[in-house]
């Protein structure tokens, strides 16, 4: 068997996806659904990983031929993924963090198996691009786990199964996530106000900080999914309103005039006025958002997952409104 190994010096050898940049020819995957993509020709392939510190293990998720495979734990970062046993020949592989936590995954290079192993060139982007921006809902908090199970655990969340990974699948669309879990656009589910918010998380390169470049993928619409910590935190309608609209100003700016969806009702309803009102008042300066209240999945026992948060039964149902509404707004 021969390895043919390259690093991501060269942008031409994979395709980015979600939040993902380079770092001393490494790939960082910082947020949820951030990694990356590659056309092969061999029987498998290995990830090298840089070191992780964080005490909370992280879990990527692997697809080879558009088949999900099994998650992957990377405790510490000396372990590495191997894929092999495929039929030598052309394949396209995948692989996306799924979970959260303060550091990023480093993928330092990838060897490809097989008799005559060998990049082939770099996979099409997809034809449609959805932005998405929220809180534990979004990124799959306990989606996988048991109704039973209280707090977070990392192998209970799987933004691949959540309501915004689904939709994305639905509509063919690639996806890019800012969020994070127990975070509001004011103040976390604790009310406390001096922790990141969602709105630095879409403005951040990674946790620690830095500037996104957003220019370098612009998405076709983005759906924001916020106001659950926010009602849980204590913050008032009005100032959850303002604020909110300055979080529309800021995807628009960002995004000129790119299509809005502030989709919300899961897990809280005391903020759906507040939503819709701040939609409504944005709409009126700047025009082309949307609001879209879903049910919760308070009183439907089929849908709590791990730590009191929606499952994929949810996802499902969720994700199948969403995308109803994005193919309606944008004409599809």
């Amino acid at each position: 068997m021969l390895y043919h190994q390259f690093d991501f010096s060269d942008s031409a050898n994979f395709l980015a996806l979600g939040k993902t940049y380079t770092k001393e020819n490494a790939l960082v995957l910082p947020w949820n659904d951030s990694g990356f993509s590659f056309h092969f020709y061999g029987t498998g392939f290995v990830l090298h990983f840089g070191a992780y510190p964080c005490p909370e293990v992280p879990y990527v998720r692997v697809w080879v031929d558009g088949r999900p495979s099994q998650r992957f734990a990377v405790t510490n970062g000396t372990e590495k993924i191997l894929i092999d046993g495929l039929c030598e020949g052309a394949h396209t592989a995948k692989i996306l963090r799924v979970t959260e936590g303060m550091d990023p995954i480093i993928v330092k290079s990838v060897a490809i198996t097989g008799l005559e192993p060998k990049l082939l060139n770099k996979p099409a982007e997809r034809p449609l691009r959805l932005a998405f921006i929220g809180d534990s809902i979004t990124c799959g908090y306990g989606v996988v786990g048991a109704s039973t199970t209280a707090g977070y655990l990392t192998d209970e969340q799987d933004s691949s199964r959540s309501y915004a990974y689904l939709t994305a699948e639905l509509l063919d669309a690639e996806i890019q996530l800012s969020g994070a879990s127990g975070k509001g656009i004011v103040a976390n589910c604790n009310g406390d106000r001096t922790d990141m918010t969602l709105r630095q998380a879409f403005a951040y390169k990674d946790r620690q900080g830095g500037e996104w470049d957003h220019s370098a993928w612009i998405p076709d619409l983005t759906v924001i999914n916020a106001g659950t910590n926010d009602a849980w935190g204590g913050v008032s309608d009005e100032e959850f309103t303002e604020t909110a609209q300055l979080l529309m100003q800021e995807v628009r700016a960002a995004f000129p005039g790119k299509p809005i969806i502030w989709c919300y009702g899961v897990m809280d309803q005391t903020k759906m006025g507040a939503v819709e009102a701040a939609v409504n008042a944005f709409n009126n300066s700047y025009g082309n958002a949307y609001y879209l209240p879903v049910d919760t999945m308070y009183g439907k026992p089929e849908e709590i997952g791990g730590g009191g948060h929606p499952n994929t039964v949810t996802s499902d149902r969720v994700s199948k409104i969403l995308a109803a509404k994005i193919k309606e707004v944008l004409g599809i």
